[in-house]
């Protein structure tokens, strides 16, 4: 589930490159600000969920396959996962900033300047994300696969699809009309 959630975020963020193309900074801060809080709904759902279940899994020796993982190992990778989801969010932030503030500017050059700098943020975060979504894929959610029963799975699933399924009301409003 969470990896077909990295795959909409992608297209989220080949929307905003789009907009970016564009030039329209009202289109830009839009999905900007539409690909911050779907990111923000994912990682709240790793961070409330999976990674506590896959934690706590390790910790008490639990183990359905043979590939299970050492609880040092897992607390390492999970940690420098969160360590990338403060840095997802802190960069989105100053882009938000500085977009919203680009709302109101009417000079050309400037609004220029600071999409480029906006749009280089998010390539820096583009670049991280690609990485991070690997590891997460690749190792993190197959440690819950190999650490939890398949009624511990699907209770994990499902209080993971509530938080994806939280979109922020200035968009639910969006969504209706």
């Amino acid at each position: 589930m969470l990896a077909t959630d990295h795959a909409e975020l992608d297209g989220l963020l080949d929307e905003l490159f789009a907009a970016f193309e564009a030039g329209v900074v009202r289109h830009i801060y839009q999905r900007l600000d539409l690909f911050w809080a779907r990111l923000a709904m994912h990682i709240r759902a790793e961070h409330l969920h999976l990674f506590p279940a896959v934690l706590e899994a390790c910790l008490t020796g639990k183990q359905i396959s043979r590939r299970a993982t050492a609880p040092e190992v897992a607390r390492d990778k999970i940690s420098a996962l969160q360590k990338d989801h403060n840095f997802f969010m802190r960069e989105l932030v100053s882009a938000i900033k500085q977009t919203r503030e680009l709302l109101r500017e009417t000079n050309r050059q400037e609004i220029s300047k600071s999409l480029a700098d906006v749009r280089k943020t998010i390539v820096a975060v583009k670049i991280r994300l690609e990485a991070h979504n690997e590891l997460e894929e690749t190792e993190v959610y197959e440690w819950a696969d190999d650490l939890l029963a398949a009624a511990e799975r699907g209770d994990l699933n499902e209080k993971m699809r509530r938080e994806l399924d939280r979109l922020p009301p200035r968009f639910q409003k969006k969504l209706r009309s």
